[in-house]
């Protein structure tokens, strides 16, 4: 297992309903700030933002190439402290380099003499430290190796001087891991013998090592695949697989335990390749996964108990070959990906603890490879990668979050032929940073190290009104035979993006303003039955569909014969929603709490009840204030301009005889890119029809938009 996989992130995501829900006024913020918490170690650990990673930066040199003929340089590792301070390691296993909590400068590297060729592992620990392994040589020489720790506590900017464990073989497998007190776990296997050894703290020595078998089975001392985790109660758990009888041994040490003994009912069959890796639950436990011909299967044994849960099917083309690490997410579910051949992802939901399947991939390539995830700010997952052909392979990435992704982006500028793979870590704040290698093409046609690279994510603004692509404009939903898509463009032409499918026949679909303070626009939905509710999404990512994370509205919004999304109207910058009452025509305001819900209905007007169809307008008068547009029974455009308390003024004639050929109007949106807000309309002949905003509450004459597109199987929100 690489030591990106192993990597236990020492931040922790808090869900941002929860935080919202304790103070609204620190989850809707202008700028969100870092705030630290004590630790268990009692280190300072910065907290995330809540909003949604930003637009991608430029690349930036993070190392250069070395020197002809040196083997230093290149990239193998990337890992997370504790406390966001960031290691990476070089390719060789000789250097590292660290960008302490809080800053953007990497510091000088430290290098490890009689490091690397052997097996170095750099790995994050439980107990918020990062410590690199490695197995040097003895002085005498005598083909003896010194397995090597050296400890980057939180908070330092270097690492310890080197503690020696013990004599182990020039080869094979090791591991370390660390319980939340500290206390560390080595294993190692030796000519087919598997021993550890234990640190208590900081100060204590190391054990002398203990063999965990007698001797391997008959006829097979080479171990297939080993993995060591540590759990929040500080139980270690050890599963190997022999190569040649397939035979799964599972181990685990209780704290204070004077020995380790055999796991009960371990779910993991004597399959050949069954690949098992173990990981630590952040609310207590273990999760195991393991390969089971085509399947991805999963188990797990919660904090205390002494049972398995039945294997589940996690993802039918997945594998743990290069899975990564397991993502936790603040609700609770849990996120894998992988992808040595197809792209993969898969999430366990913990509202059911059943694990949901996507029809859509983090990449449409099927040349993917070395993915790696980690968890980042407003309760997201980064996933980056590698894909491509021979001389044209890039490093990717790309945002999950709720069942959408974000427009996958290519960050590398050249192509990368036999490169490393690509490694992703969250910084102090939760921003992904990202680096990787890049080649160029040599004199005699070989690939020679041009550097490495890294690249991260700005600041997000708050979102433009109605921007579903991340580009700052105003978007349009649109839903036909093909699924929903956002159209995004100008007053000439409509371009549609990505599709999401899944939503029945009579289902209300709108733009909304940001529910949960990411900064991304998010969607409101009304089913057919009257449910209301709201889908958070990824900035500049697909739409969500029925399977994705979603906040309920309400149970039955069936006696409203209107729902409008008009941003805000109430004032305090946040997005609301206005509904008509079928049998009384009264309009009601939705009011944003600003943490994640709506208050209680209030008033917001009577007598809507004559009017076809009412429009979010936008600010027509240019007042600051989001006004109303209404049609009535005679095709007559009213304005009703808002008051900023959540009601509206009287009236006001926009058109006479207007709207009587059109199957949708919208508003609220400037397609002209003036800064006025337009009026964007359907006919049923399949043409769209532009409305200019004139700045002073109305419009100017229309003009067509999209002409060579047909929208008459389509309809727009």
């Amino acid at each position: 297992m690489t030591s990106q996989s192993r990597a236990v992130l020492g931040i922790a995501l808090t869900p941002v309903f929860a935080l919202a829900a304790a103070d609204p006024a620190a989850a809707h913020t202008t700028d969100t700030t870092a705030v630290t918490t004590a630790t268990a170690a009692g280190t300072a650990t910065a907290a995330v933002e809540t909003r949604a990673p930003g637009p991608w930066g430029t690349r930036a040199l993070h190392a250069p190439a070395p020197d002809p003929g040196d083997a230093a340089g290149g990239l193998t590792a990337l890992v997370s402290a504790g406390d966001g301070a960031l290691v990476s390691l070089t390719r060789d296993g000789r250097s590292t380099r660290i960008r302490p909590a809080g800053s953007t400068r990497w510091l000088t590297p430290q290098t490890w003499p009689d490091a690397g060729l052997y097996s170095t592992e750099l790995v994050s620990l439980g107990d918020g430290s990062v410590r690199l392994a490695w197995r040097a040589k003895r002085a005498d020489d005598q083909g003896n190796h010194w397995l090597k720790v050296a400890t980057l506590t939180p908070g330092a900017t270097a690492f310890s001087e080197p503690e020696y464990v013990a004599a182990v073989p020039e080869k094979g497998y090791h591991h370390l891991a660390a319980a939340p007190d500290g206390r560390l776990v080595a294993v190692w296997s030796v000519s087919g013998v598997v021993r550890a050894a234990e640190k208590a703290g900081p100060q204590a020595a190391w054990t002398a090592p203990a063999d965990l078998n007698a001797q391997p089975p008959s006829g097979s001392r080479d171990i297939a695949n080993m993995d060591l985790a540590v759990g929040t109660d500080g139980t270690a758990l050890l599963v190997w697989q022999w190569q040649a009888s397939k035979a799964v041994v599972a181990l685990e040490k209780a704290p204070g335990a004077s020995a380790w003994t055999a796991v009960q009912g371990f779910p993991v069959p004597d399959k050949d390749l069954a690949r098992p890796k173990v990981f630590a639950d952040p609310q207590g436990g273990f999760d195991v996964f393991y390969d089971d011909l085509a399947h991805l299967m999963y188990s797990r044994r919660p904090a205390g108990a002494t049972q398995w849960s039945t294997p589940q099917s996690a993802d039918s083309h997945g594998s743990t070959y290069r899975m990564t690490a397991p993502v936790h997410l603040p609700n609770g579910d849990l996120f894998v990906a992988g992808g040595p051949t197809t792209p993969w992802y898969a999430v366990r939901s913990a509202a059911t603890g059943l694990w949901r399947s996507y029809a859509q991939r983090f990449s449409g390539h099927q040349k993917v490879r070395d993915v790696a995830a980690v968890a980042t700010s407003g309760g997201t997952v980064t996933v980056t990668w590698r894909e491509g052909y021979s001389y044209e392979e890039y490093t990717m990435a790309a945002v999950f979050k709720g069942g959408t992704w974000s427009t996958p982006r290519r960050l590398s500028a050249k192509s990368a032929q036999f490169a490393g793979p690509p490694q992703v870590a969250a910084d102090a704040l939760g921003r992904p940073v990202v680096l990787w290698d890049e080649y160029l093409r040599g004199e005699t046609n070989n690939t020679v190290l041009d550097g490495v690279y890294q690249a991260t994510t700005t600041g997000r603004a708050l979102p433009k009104w109605r921007d579903y692509t991340d580009d700052g404009k105003a978007d349009l939903f649109g839903r036909g035979s093909a699924g929903l898509k956002v159209y995004a463009g100008d007053a000439t032409k409509l371009t549609a993006g990505q599709r999401a499918t899944g939503w029945p026949t009579g289902t209300l679909v709108l733009p909304f303003g940001d529910l949960d303070g990411d900064r991304c626009n998010d969607v409101f939905v009304r089913s057919p039955k009257g449910e209301a509710r709201v889908h958070p999404t990824i900035c500049g990512g697909g739409l969500p569909d029925q399977q994705s994370f979603s906040v309920k509205v309400s149970s039955d919004w069936s006696a409203y014969n209107a729902v409008v999304s008009p941003g805000d109207v109430t004032g305090d910058g946040r997005a609301d929603l206005l509904t008509r009452s079928a049998s009384t025509g009264k309009l009601y305001v939705y009011a944003n709490n600003g943490a994640g819900g709506f208050r209680a209905r209030a008033l917001a007007g009577s007598g809507f009840g004559g009017y076809k169809r009412l429009i979010a307008a936008g600010d027509l008068g240019g007042d600051g204030k989001n006004d109303l547009l209404a049609i009535d029974a005679s095709n007559e455009l009213w304005r009703f301009d808002g008051t900023g308390a959540g009601t509206f003024k009287p009236r006001s004639l926009v058109f006479k005889d207007w709207g009587i050929s059109y199957k949708d109007v919208v508003g609220g949106l400037d397609l002209s890119g003036d800064g006025r807000a337009d009026l964007a309309s359907l006919d049923k002949d399949g043409r769209a029809w532009l409305n200019r905003g004139n700045g002073k509450g109305g419009f100017d004459n229309r003009s067509q938009v999209g002409k060579t597109t047909d929208w008459s199987d389509i309809r727009i929100s």
